[in-house]
């Protein structure tokens, strides 16, 4: 048992070492030294490095950061381009670097995909499929793709996890979880972002992301949803040949949007495509309730008659109807030129921080909505507009819930997207109808019914059960058992710090009497029950009290705070 252990702890004591080694390596020592400071405390003074060659001077601090990221791989190259979906807590130069982040891996050997495929098919590869091309169509850092053809003749498109690579992710996602707490003292110590929240976020996303059977779930439910649009195409799902590390689908025989050349030989008509595009993501908002978290170019293929194809279901994500519900009173009050409304908006559901001040937000979104009011619709910067209000967010600590963020980010993709295929298009006029029809819904007579009788059934059954509810507090009043329950926050680092303190004086007074004790002993003459020499015993006293002394400074210097 204990051999695995130690192989464990070298293997991630060389793996903090790699860290730190590339954090000096570009510029980020103050990281390097806190990760150093924690490290010599478990693994020893040698745990890092003491000096690296530096690379990338000129460079911003936050494209340090991201080719930091890109050099420790996968892992934290997903962490990354998760941080850039979230400008309401890292600033703006951050997430554009961290928009540049791609995954550049190289493909998986054949061998070992070969070898995969038949693992979670349960079969020989030329028995599953009649053709499967070893090439792989495209790679990344958890998939890749090949095209192969099954036995009824379907031209297919699999997708295969790397073998291991559900491992891998797990143990950097602890090193991640170790770290984060550390960038926050450092890199971004002004910003209001919670690590401990972001890595969670990711252990979420990322795992979701690694199980092609939760992807397969959301191409289904795209397909189902989509069925009745022919404007989109869903690539069929082949379940037969489908399991957590496989996905097959049909494979999809279009062109990629950034081909204008191709676009024009074939007789797509761009403005179509803008719109279908934005129509494809303001559907998902407004009337799904769950959409493609990252509708980029690279995720559509185009199709004759000038329908769109989208990819990569990996990442998607969900929205209540309160959330909805948000959005739809954001855009409207912006649209209506109403300020209060927003500020009401927010305060109703929860976003806005106890020490966020009301007077300052006001007046800030209200310069935010003065400078867009007497522009035309379509002149409205919808990008620049979205940026403005996480940076509104940011500096006045409102908390959006993460998918809301994502919704927000969804929707600066997909207008771009639609931009780059019709430099015209407007997402503002694209998005008027869609949320006047939802706030025309909420006001539909079946659903105030609704709310109303929700409301009447929560006040009855309140009303029923409080004379019980009081009762129950009353006899435990007269009885002396009713309790009150204080909850401070760091309460308990305070009382392990107390302790701590508390236990060193304790040993620091025993070593003082020691001293004493053995400084008296040593002159005198005679034994104790003619067993034990006096000054013996003042020697043996010292001998004690300097181990104990010994080890207190230890503790007090490995501990950090001197």
């Amino acid at each position: 048992m204990w051999r695995p252990r130690i192989r464990s702890r070298l293997d991630r004591l060389r793996r903090y070492r790699h860290i730190m080694a590339v954090l000096m390596k570009y510029g980020l020592e103050e990281v390097a030294e806190a990760l150093r400071s924690r490290l010599s405390i478990r693994f020893g003074e040698k745990a890092g490095p003491m000096y690296v060659k530096k690379a990338a001077e000129g460079h911003s601090r936050p494209a340090r950061v991201r080719m930091a990221l890109e050099e420790l791989g996968p892992t934290f190259i997903k962490f990354g381009q998760l941080l850039s979906t979230r400008p309401d807590l890292i600033a703006p130069d951050y997430v554009h670097e961290f928009e540049r982040l791609q995954d550049q891996v190289k493909p998986d050997t054949f061998d070992r995909i070969r070898a995969e495929v038949e693992k979670q098919l349960d079969g020989k590869l030329d028995e599953i499929f009649k053709v499967f091309d070893p090439t792989p169509l495209a790679a990344g850092s958890i998939a890749q793709v090949h095209v192969a053809t099954t036995h009824a003749g379907d031209r297919v498109a699999v997708k295969v996890r790397r073998p291991g690579i559900v491992q891998i992710i797990q143990a950097e996602c602890d090193v991640l979880e170790e770290l984060t707490a550390i960038f926050k003292a450092t890199v971004f110590e002004h910003e209001t972002i919670d690590p401990q929240q972001m890595v969670r976020e990711f252990v979420e996303a990322v795992t979701k992301e690694t199980d092609l059977a939760n992807e397969r779930r959301n191409q289904l439910r795209f397909g189902k949803s989509f069925a009745d649009d022919p404007t989109i195409h869903i690539a069929k799902v082949h379940e037969d040949y489908c399991a957590r590390g496989v996905l097959t689908m049909e494979y999809i025989d279009g062109i990629k949007p950034g081909e204008p050349e191709a676009m024009a030989e074939r007789g797509f008509d761009s403005k179509v495509l803008a719109k279908r595009g934005a129509d494809f993501v303001l559907r998902q908002i407004f009337d799904l309730g769950f959409f493609h978290a990252d509708p980029h170019p690279g995720n559509f293929f185009l199709l004759p008659d000038n329908v769109l194809a989208p990819i990569d279901f990996g990442q998607v994500a969900r929205l209540s109807s309160q959330d909805r519900r948000l959005f739809n009173e954001i855009v409207l009050a912006v649209v209506d030129n109403e300020t209060s409304r927003v500020i009401r908006a927010l305060g109703r559901e929860d976003m806005l921080h106890e020490n966020t001040n009301i007077g300052q937000l006001t007046a800030e979104t209200e310069q935010l909505v003065d400078a867009y009011r007497d522009l035309p619709l379509r002149s409205i910067p919808f990008g620049a507009m979205v940026t403005q209000t996480f940076d509104l967010f940011r500096s006045n600590r409102i908390s959006p819930p993460a998918q809301f963020t994502l919704m927000l980010k969804s929707l600066v993709t997909i207008e771009a997207f639609a931009r780059s295929l019709d430099p015209d298009f407007n997402i503002m006029e694209a998005l008027r109808p869609y949320a006047r029809r939802a706030a025309l819904h909420d006001l539909e007579f079946t659903q105030v019914a609704r709310h109303v009788r929700r409301a009447i059934e929560d006040a009855g059954d309140l009303a029923s059960r409080l004379p019980d509810d009081i009762n129950v507090i009353l006899t435990k009043f007269r009885q002396g058992r009713f309790q009150v329950r204080v909850h401070h926050e760091h309460l308990e680092n305070l009382s392990k710090t107390v302790d701590k303190g508390s236990n060193r004086i304790s040993f620091a007074l025993i070593i003082a009497a020691l001293l004493v004790a053995s400084s008296m002993l040593v002159p005198q003459q005679g034994t104790v029950l003619g067993l034990f020499a006096l000054q013996t015993m003042g020697i043996a006293g010292y001998i004690i009290a300097a181990i104990i002394g010994v080890w207190l400074v230890i503790s007090i210097i490995r501990s950090g705070r001197l």
